[in-house]
């Protein structure tokens, strides 16, 4: 296929927004962890531009986390941050876990996974959990390691489903589970992905670009999906 007809294919897709919108005062973690920092403040810039100071927390927003997140503080060594992490990491076919018809509190583990087709380098996206506060979804242990041994390029949930077990969030670091086997794997986690209601596909092609930040261990991204023509 010639790159002309991979640019109109893709000019004809339908594109999809799995973003929040960061706004200063207002910015937030995943869901109930109240506000985050993200502040900005103007100054002029010769011959009269105007720029920004910009004083924020890493976890805000849809982002991204880095093995470096997890893996110094969990087992003692170093770890890649997120401007180590290869391009090919952040894009690719992108498949949805739709969990609208999951009981609450389901722990999704390979049964569940199972359904939905997951391929190897796959990015999986979970959410949409009808469920709120304690009654939502989560990613248990068993599902990590189904998504592991499928060799999938990343993982990421919206704010309808725990991506630890709930028992043991903001509890025990030892069995957070989903962080460990997938950041000690080089395989990145989102959080706080919005909008997976508004995807039609199960399958999708799939971008959430960090910008190249030195030494942070995670960053917001602009996650969008692009739907193919039939």
């Amino acid at each position: 296929m010639r790159i002309d007809d991979v640019v109109e294919y893709l000019s004809q897709a339908r594109i999809i927004d799995l973003s929040k919108k960061v706004t200063p005062g207002k910015a937030e973690g995943p869901l109930d962890t109240g506000k985050r920092k993200y502040e900005i403040k103007p100054f002029t810039y010769p011959p009269g531009e105007t720029m920004h100071n910009i004083e924020m927390e890493s976890h805000i927003s849809t982002h991204v986390e880095a093995p470096s997140h997890f893996v110094p503080v969990r087992h003692g060594r170093s770890a890649k941050d997120i401007s180590d992490l290869t391009l090919n990491s952040f894009f690719g076919m992108g498949v949805l876990v739709d969990c609208k018809d999951l009981a609450p509190k389901t722990d999704i583990g390979r049964g569940v996974l199972e359904r939905f087709g997951i391929k190897e380098k796959d990015i999986v996206l979970i959410g949409n959990c009808p469920h709120g506060g304690n009654d939502r979804c989560y990613l248990a242990k068993e599902g990590v390691e189904y998504l592991l041994g499928k060799k999938i390029k990343m993982v990421g949930v919206d704010d309808t489903v725990f991506p630890e077990n709930p028992e043991f969030e903001g509890k025990d670091l030892n069995k957070y589970f989903t962080h460990d086997l997938m950041l000690s794997n080089d395989i990145p986690l989102i959080e706080g992905l919005a909008n997976l209601a508004d995807l039609k596909k199960q399958r999708f092609l799939f971008f959430g670009f960090p910008a190249k930040m030195g030494g942070l261990e995670a960053f917001p991204i602009r996650a969008v999906a692009m739907e193919g023509i039939e």
